[in-house]
């Protein structure tokens, strides 16, 4: 099996950005009524994980409970990165790239729509990151017999309630991974969810064409970043956009954190007029807008004109 040379992208966007909460099903109904967005996925319990998804236009906001996983509190826990080809051949391109990943796991999913979603966690990126024994690389990372064995038992361990027990207090308090959808019915879902959105748009509250960005605190773990985005000039001020999707927003900071979203808007005046009226706008200065923290359970999430000199874009990344 050939493995990609590091001057090939590994990813093509953001597929997710992952709400962990103990109150799903409250944190889940304030942001779809909020925002107006239709549900990618309704809350689904898949051993591990109890999520449900919301789409937002050019990527998904997942909103979960890891199982055993009891601290208490709402934050952004999780950046989940689509993959440009398949799983055992981006484990190769990490390898290639010194990022440590652990062994493939995947979720299985049977309702409403059969999925499977296999999930490689990715070392030296952020803060709080899985406490698993198994950081791969140079020479069992990648795609060898021991990679593959582990990630087969890594995979049976969370299909039983012991083992998702087990795993999720591996997993810390926050997690960059890879994430390799396979959806039965994909293309219908596919327009399914691009009618479902292209009606919230014309009758959410706030005009949103989508996510502009994601916000990452960076402090020590630049290096890291710049191999598993192939960007050597990357800083702690760097901006980087992927082929789709929203782009990640590097600032300077104390520690390796994710700090929030930003949604893009139609007409940003407007949806200034609607916060106001709401009492939500934190006061700004610029170009960008900020909803009162404690609306959202003392997340932060932006607002930004949209770009008008090219078409928005209705891709969905699951």
């Amino acid at each position: 099996m050939l493995t990609p040379t590091p001057t090939e992208s590994l990813i093509l966007g953001i597929d997710r950005i992952l709400i962990h909460t103990q109150d799903v099903e409250r944190v889940f109904g304030r942001f779809r009524y909020e925002f107006g967005l239709p549900i990618a996925w309704p809350i689904t319990d898949c051993g591990l994980l109890l999520s449900g998804g919301l789409h937002a236009g050019n990527m998904n906001i997942e909103i979960g409970r890891l199982t055993g996983f009891g601290v208490p509190g709402t934050w952004f826990y999780g950046l989940g990165l689509a993959p440009s080809q398949p799983t055992w051949e981006t484990t190769n391109g990490l390898r290639s790239r010194k990022v440590l990943h652990t062994p493939p796991v995947t979720l299985r999913y049977e309702e409403p729509v059969a999925t499977r979603s296999t999930l490689t966690f990715l070392g030296n990126l952020l803060d709080g990151q899985p406490n698993t024994p198994f950081w791969l690389g140079r020479p069992w990372g990648g795609d060898t017999r021991i990679c593959r064995a582990l990630a087969a038992l890594s995979t049976w361990m969370v299909g039983t309630e012991a083992g998702s027990m087990m795993f999720s207090k591996l997993l810390g308090s926050s997690v960059v991974f890879m994430c390799d959808n396979q959806i039965d019915r994909h293309q219908e879902r596919f327009t399914e969810l691009k009618a479902n959105w292209r009606r919230a748009r014309q009758s959410g509250p706030y005009g949103l064409t989508g996510i502009a960005a994601v916000d990452i605190e960076l402090a020590t773990n630049t290096a890291s970043w710049g191999r598993l985005l192939d960007r050597p000039d990357l800083n702690t001020s760097s901006t980087h956009s992927f082929s789709m999707g929203p782009q990640l927003r590097f600032h300077p900071g104390v520690g390796n954190r994710l700090l929030g979203i930003e949604f893009s808007c139609a007409d940003l005046e407007s949806t200034a007029q609607k916060l106001i009226e709401k009492r939500s706008l934190v006061p700004t200065v610029g170009s960008r807008l900020t909803l009162a923290p404690d609306r959202m359970d003392g997340l932060t999430i932006g607002f930004s004109q949209a770009p008008t000199t090219r078409a928005n874009s209705d891709h969905s990344l699951s």
